[in-house]
């Protein structure tokens, strides 16, 4: 397994425009919006994280959020599994510096600008890593993926939020699908991305939602081996 030492500041990135044929994956501003409102916020705090804790072992020593954004997310992970040290990852430097800002306060929390697909961050070093919705953004998912199984501790959790191919081809997707800037000819679909986390050495639990015709699975996957 490869080993990498832990950055404290900028290190280089990756980032994919599929409809410029350039490499980024920042969002555009209408996803960013949608990402970084209160609304956003008070959903990730009273339903999507407590709901994903219960799928969860509860506790968790070591935390690493990739795409943690300006660090809403941070605050509601140490609220609900009390860390003693988390690690947040974000491609935009600027989220990033919100982040740090926002973060004060949180013992042991980290803010490392860089990409989910190419972690400057240890072996094994981690008992649980948080996905909310960031991975279908990436290109190269499947070296995001093989991140968050090399960072992961044995028997270490991954909890994940996802939206795939499927999210754009029906309901609300399809006119969605206009506004948003996705990777979308690289983009999985659900089973490829379960499929993909068997094949690392995951034993996976999911579900399907469709709230409003939007849809998207969530779960939690086991790292065995």
């Amino acid at each position: 397994m490869r080993r990498r030492s832990s950055l404290h500041g900028d290190y280089p990135l990756f980032s994919t425009n599929s409809r410029k044929g350039k490499d980024t994956m920042l969002m555009n501003s209408i996803e960013f919006w949608a990402m970084n409102n209160p609304i956003r916020g008070l959903i990730q705090r009273y339903y999507e994280v407590p709901r994903l804790k219960r799928l969860s072992r509860g506790q968790a020593d070591n935390i690493l959020e990739v795409g943690c954004g300006q660090g809403v997310g941070a605050r509601i992970l140490y609220d609900c599994f009390s860390p003693r040290k988390y690690v947040g990852v974000d491609l935009d430097a600027k989220m990033i510096n919100r982040a740090r800002k926002k973060g004060q306060g949180l013992a042991n929390a980290e803010f490392l600008q860089g990409d989910a697909s190419s972690l400057a961050l240890d072996d094994e070093s981690f008992d649980l890593v948080v996905d909310f919705g960031i991975i279908h953004h990436i290109p190269n998912w499947q070296d995001a993926l093989t991140e968050v199984h090399r960072t992961l501790k044995l028997n270490g959790e991954f909890l994940f939020e996802e939206l795939s191919l499927e999210t754009w081809e029906q309901g609300i997707g399809r006119p969605l699908k206009k506004i948003l800037d996705h990777p979308y000819d690289r983009m999985f679909r659900q089973r490829e991305f379960l499929d993909h986390l068997k094949a690392l050495g995951f034993e996976t639990e999911t579900y399907e939602e469709k709230p409003v015709g939007f849809y998207y699975f969530w779960g939690k996957a086991t790292k065995t081996r």
